[in-house]
């Protein structure tokens, strides 16, 4: 719970500039002990689904698939280790962020992989169990095949990696010509891209990436779907003029577990406060998570701040009291808009040596504290797509 950028795209409410009447916003005549008890079964539903998430076919055949792919993979097979390598975190349940860091990430670098990608050409490649690597068995005119074992069996059925759609940006871009670690050079950006893995014909995951670029060769949107059935995982960046948006989707199928909608105006002009304002919705079933911040204050806080150890008492006090002074902090019903607790930031010892960290404290309609981590756990206060990276993000991609 370090960063306020963590905080913010979790949806934690920050209202800036707000007026007396906002800040003496009636409760929601729900009671306390109802509120808890929604926040605990919308807590816990996330748990389910990302658990679910895990025993998804695709999770499975990742975690067989990278004991077999070694650390020191290359050529092609780079691509399949990052996707098998997002699977394999699902089958651990281990995402603080509900994998958006790692599919952002591949995301961007799909310009490395699929330069990658276009050096080794298209074609079909299967894995040998015996040398334990990929041998190309023949030539495709338009897509690149990686067939290799769907479980620990390696005489069981066979899963297929199928790479399609592939369209290249061939004009300028600020990457152009940058020459990697292994010596590949970025010609191209990538514009499209498909690929799914099928076992037996059944579709287990299903992806997509688009990106639309400027007459200068930045950025203007680049969206993502990542599909392990029955889910849909989804992101995408995009500008317009001076603004800039992000937003996140996780579903089961028709039954949307959260979105987040983040919006932000960019002054280009002004180095001494480039963001102006943000905007954020974010919902997690019942409630509603609703973020404003109409200055660029608290951004200027937050370049001050990284220049502090994100351990130290200084850093974490400093936080505590940016927040507390610039925002106002909320959680709401979706349904009526109405109040189910005040925030409020609190730095305090982590427990781990002399570390400290800012914690959320949700005030109820009885005056009763609680940690935000009783509910959320990391999954809204430590989202690891921090603002700072999404701010770099939209300045070195985006053109701004």
């Amino acid at each position: 719970m370090r960063g306020f950028v963590w905080i913010l795209l979790a949806g934690v409410v920050l209202l800036a500039a707000c007026n007396d009447d906002m800040s003496m916003e009636a409760y929601s005549n729900r009671g306390a002990e109802h509120d808890k008890s929604v926040l605990d079964a919308n807590a816990e539903k996330l748990d389910d689904q990302l658990y679910q998430l895990s025993r998804t076919d695709f999770a499975i055949l990742s975690h067989a698939m990278s004991e077999r792919l070694s650390d020191e993979a290359t050529g092609n097979v780079q691509f399949l280790k990052a996707v098998v390598n997002i699977g394999q975190l699902m089958y651990q349940n281990e995402s603080e962020d509900c994998y958006f860091e790692e599919l952002m990430k591949l995301t961007f670098d799909k310009d490395y992989y699929c330069s990658v990608l276009e050096k080794e050409g298209c074609g079909e490649w299967q894995w040998n169990g015996t040398t334990a690597s990929f041998e190309k068995l023949k030539e495709h005119e338009t897509d690149v095949i990686f067939k290799f074992p769907a479980s620990e069996n390696l005489e069981g059925d066979t899963a297929v990696l199928t790479i399609s759609d592939m369209l290249f940006y061939n004009g300028s871009f600020p990457q152009k010509g940058d020459a990697l670690e292994d010596g590949t050079v970025l010609e191209q950006a990538l514009q499209k891209l498909h690929f799914n893995i099928k076992i037996k014909d059944e579709l287990i995951l299903a992806s997509n990436v688009n990106a639309s670029f400027s007459d200068d060769g930045f950025f203007e949107i680049v969206a993502m779907s990542f599909n392990p059935q029955p889910f849909n995982l989804s992101g995408e960046l995009g500008v317009e003029d001076e603004s800039g948006y992000w937003t996140l989707g996780f579903n089961h199928g028709d039954d949307a577990i959260f979105s987040s909608h983040l919006d932000m105006v960019f002054d280009k002009g002004n180095n001494d406060m480039p963001v102006t304002s943000i905007v954020n919705n974010f919902t997690l079933e019942e409630v509603m998570v609703y973020t404003e911040a109409k200055t660029g204050q608290l951004y200027n806080e937050l370049v001050r701040l990284s220049a502090l150890d994100p351990d130290s008492r200084a850093y974490a006090e400093d936080l505590a009291s940016a927040l507390n002074e610039f925002a106002l902090m909320k959680l709401k019903y979706q349904s009526d808009n109405s109040l189910i607790a005040n925030v409020e930031a609190l730095a305090e010892p982590s427990g781990e040596g002399d570390a400290w960290e800012v914690d959320l404290v949700f005030e109820f309609s009885d005056g009763s504290l609680e940690s935000s981590e009783k509910y959320f756990k990391n999954y809204l206060v430590e989202f690891k797509m921090e603002l700072e990276q999404l701010i770099a993000d939209f300045r070195g991609k985006f053109g701004f």
